[in-house]
């Protein structure tokens, strides 16, 4: 029998997060051994989405983004590199008063691994990946190139873009967030994203129109019994203070807050004014000064709703897989932008593993290694962020009590996770080789 071939042609979908960083990451693990490999990014936009706000980048995720060599572009982008974030620190909005914090830093005040957290805005993130891939020679990013359909064959896939256009590949990666095209048209067509009812209103505000003092260090989340609020500083000078509050949207109201592009100045005018309103009227009464300057503030309110994909549809096909959000994007939590780096390194890792084996096995291998993980981390968000739902007066202070002890009680299982290193993670070994290692074996050696 004639030995397996390596994927050599791989094809990306999405240049987001995971995108990017499972480019990276494959040329890292596979360049060794796959002479004239070839990875091609297709992104829909035509340039980089500046959509979305600051993300929290855990001690984990910024060990991901320094193995890719990420994290020094991003120093190197001076102030707009991100906020050092020691701890996000929780306060009441009732009474202003702590309720604890989510801390980044050891006892000794040191970082997990040598990492704190930050707090940096993803289209900062975003341009640092891009920097990073463009210097990578086996890595391509085309934009432009909306994916409308697939195909799937013995030997190759195929990808049909807007455009009429199609690429060939031995291998297809679905990056493509929540709303993936690939999994809608190509993987599992009956797992759509579901409004999960929690959206975002968010906006950045000048630190220096804020004349109160600000009750946080670096960053924090203010909690309150209709919803929650994030205030963060999102940039090195700590100029700019991002803000974010989680609420209850019905999904009939979306479309009459939705800022899209041509409207007219007056449309935009009523639904910022809208927003605006909606804030008070939430959080007008809070007891901490500065937050009720930043409701007040005249500052550019947009809405995001947050999505979700079910758990436990396909992730793959013979020659299509997907990762990150477009497998299985969850309500957010700080552990986000980490998981969709997990994902690209360690399914790489497997791909230059398993290259001599068929790409079933090396799926297989990773959805085996990866989906209880994932599964754990989906019911964990939908617990969290159910406790943004409006609530009355006494289980508005129990929610403030039940989060103290649930924050103080993970405080240790939260530290081992920021400990967690995809580089070194046990993988299985593939059955044709002289020594087998079972995935079971392993998972039961080495807990995740």
């Amino acid at each position: 029998m004639a030995p397996i071939r390596p994927v050599q042609n791989i094809v990306i979908v999405g240049a987001g997060i995971a995108g990017i960083a499972c480019a990276l990451a494959l040329s890292r693990e596979l360049s060794p051994f796959v002479p004239g490999l070839k990875i091609t990014v297709f992104e829909r936009h035509d340039v980089l989405s500046t959509s979305g706000g600051a993300i929290n980048l855990t001690p984990v995720a910024q060990r991901h983004l320094a193995q890719l060599g990420v994290l020094d572009e991003l120093n190197r982008m001076g102030a707009e590199g991100g906020a050092d974030v020691d701890a996000i620190q929780l306060f009441s909005m009732r009474s202003g008063r702590p309720i604890g914090s989510i801390n980044f830093t050891d006892s000794n005040g040191k970082g997990f691994g040598g990492y704190k957290g930050r707090r940096v805005m993803r289209i900062a993130l975003s341009i640092a990946m891009l920097a990073v891939a463009e210097r990578t020679k086996n890595v391509e990013i085309i934009f432009g190139k909306k994916v409308v359909g697939g195909k799937e064959f013995e030997d190759k896939a195929v990808l049909l873009f807007q455009d009429g256009s199609e690429a060939v590949a031995d291998l297809v990666i679905g990056c493509d967030g929540v709303h993936s095209a690939v999994r809608t048209k190509f993987v599992d067509i009956d797992r759509p994203a579901e409004y999960t009812g929690l959206s975002f209103l968010q906006a950045t505000i000048d630190a220096k129109s804020i004349s109160s003092p600000v009750h946080f260090r670096s960053s924090s989340l203010n909690i309150s019994r209709h919803g929650s609020l994030l205030a963060s500083y999102c940039d090195r000078d700590r100029e700019q203070i991002f803000v974010a509050a989680v609420v209850p949207f019905v999904q009939e109201a979306l479309t009459h807050y939705r800022l899209v592009p041509g409207q007219d100045w007056a449309t935009k005018e009523r639904i910022r004014s809208g927003l605006r309103e909606e804030l008070k009227k939430r959080f007008g009464k809070c007891f901490i000064p500065c937050i009720k300057e930043m409701m007040d503030s005249k500052a550019d309110w947009m809405l995001y709703p947050v999505y979700q994909v079910r758990p436990g549809g396909r992730w793959c096909m013979n020659r299509v897989i997907l990762l990150g959000d477009a497998a299985h994007a969850m309500p957010p939590r700080d552990e986000s932008a980490a998981y969709a780096l997990d994902d690209a390194i360690l399914f790489s890792r497997i791909l230059a593993r398993y290259r001599s084996e068929p790409l079933t096995e090396a799926f297989d291998a990773y959805e085996t290694l990866r989906r209880k993980t994932i599964d754990h981390a989906f019911k964990e968000s939908r617990r969290m962020w159910e406790r943004n739902r409006d609530m009355g007066l006494i289980e508005g202070r129990l929610k403030e009590l039940t989060l103290y002890l649930h924050i103080k009680s993970r405080a240790t299982q939260r530290e081992a996770a920021w400990e967690f290193d995809a580089t070194k993670i046990p993988l299985p070994t593939p059955a044709t080789c002289e020594e087998v290692v079972s995935l079971k074996t392993i998972l039961s050696e080495k807990t995740l």
